[in-house]
């Protein structure tokens, strides 16, 4: 395991949880503490609270269960393993759970115990595995059969590169987990990893959608630094009102990665809660993409890489793409305002739009 530099506020150990730690007993090889009461204990600097006789939860490399017998009583291990591979931590115990492999830690003796709490915890509780369908595809062509007149005013943009687009969005899932936010797969990049276990090979780009109340602002300042390993193409919405930001890698392939904030809402009608994205066009014009309820969500693995998505994923595809989600419908011929779940949603002012709403940057090239 390597430990990440974060943003995010680390726990400084008191004394006395440093003391309980080391009156825990040394453990013989290596061990990643991923006991949540423990832990919480430690957050908060209660650890003279802490009974000595209760099982502390720990995890292991599966290359040392042979030392299984040398284990103290005191100690409830689980075991993982650890592909080369991926990047990511893999249980597999009665409920399969994945976590990143890079998150801040402090080694204390063999004991590894990781430092940002807060988002530890919420990474093991989001860590249950869901698995993706791995069916096979008819492709769908990209020529319009009934309307060929139309097919030069489509938009030809570039197929992406499966491996290396994933590599890029795991690179900016690790720079959002500095700043604390959790994000998870949507859009076409959810229906291709559910669908597909990989990237649907037309798609032209990559989207991850976060909580609106676990957004950072910090995180979008941080974009437009030399720091970040990517650079801002687009912003449109305003924080509090269908948010979005296209962002493209600095190096490699300009694979463009849509961020959409995901906001909480309730029908009055049914009383029924639901989430949803926002959608802007160029003339001010609002539109809404509803969801069902994401929480709680689950972890998932796209080409070796961990990322995040609801734990239904079949009731959201059902409600996004409708129960023939399984036929491939080619990208060139998406139209991103006549989704099945969009509806309009209001206007922007001509000054908001001029002001805040619609925004974007040009560059020929990065530094």
């Amino acid at each position: 395991m390597n430990s990440i530099k974060s943003c995010s506020p680390s726990t400084r150990l008191s004394d006395s949880c440093r003391t309980w730690l080391l009156e825990l007993g040394q453990t013989p090889v290596p061990a990643l503490l991923i006991d949540r009461h423990i832990l919480r204990q430690l957050e908060y600097g209660r650890c003279d609270q802490v009974e000595l006789n209760i099982s502390v939860k720990i995890g292991v490399d599966d290359v040392f269960q042979w030392k299984s017998h040398s284990w103290d009583q005191k100690f409830e291990v689980m075991y993982y393993s650890n592909d080369t591979h991926n990047d990511f931590l893999d249980f597999q115990n009665e409920q399969r759970r994945i976590i990143p492999k890079n998150f801040p830690y402090l080694r204390i003796g063999n004991l590894l115990v990781p430092t940002v709490i807060p988002v530890f915890l919420e990474l093991w509780h989001r860590s249950n595995y869901i698995p993706c369908r791995n069916m096979t595809i008819k492709r769908d062509s990209p020529k319009l059969k009934n309307f060929p007149f139309l097919q030069k005013l489509i938009l030809k943009d570039p197929r992406i590169p499966a491996v290396e687009s994933v590599r890029h969005l795991a690179n900016l899932r690790d720079q959002l987990l500095r700043f604390g936010i959790i994000p998870f797969l949507n859009g076409g990049t959810f229906l291709g990893w559910f669908r597909e276990c990989s990237v649907i090979p037309h798609t032209t780009d990559m989207d991850i959608a976060i909580f609106s109340e676990n957004w950072n602002p910090e995180f979008f300042e941080f974009l437009w630094s030399r720091e970040s390993d990517f650079k801002v193409k687009r912003q449109l919405g305003m924080v509090n009102d269908s948010y979005e930001i296209t962002v493209l890698p600095r190096v490699g392939f300009p694979t463009p990665i849509d961020i959409f904030l995901l906001y909480e809402g309730r029908n009055e009608t049914t009383g029924t809660n639901y989430r949803w994205v926002g959608g802007t066009a160029i003339d001010g014009k609002k539109y809404k993409y509803i969801y069902p309820p994401y929480d709680p969500y689950c972890a998932a693995d796209l080409l070796g890489h961990i990322f995040w998505v609801t734990c239904t994923p079949e009731e959201k595809v059902l409600q996004e793409y409708g129960p023939n989600w399984y036929v491939d419908q080619n990208s060139l011929k998406y139209v991103w305002n006549a989704a099945r779940n969009v509806v309009e949603n209001g206007q922007f002012t001509e000054e908001q739009m001029r002001d805040e709403v619609y925004n974007e940057y040009r560059f020929k090239q990065f530094t």
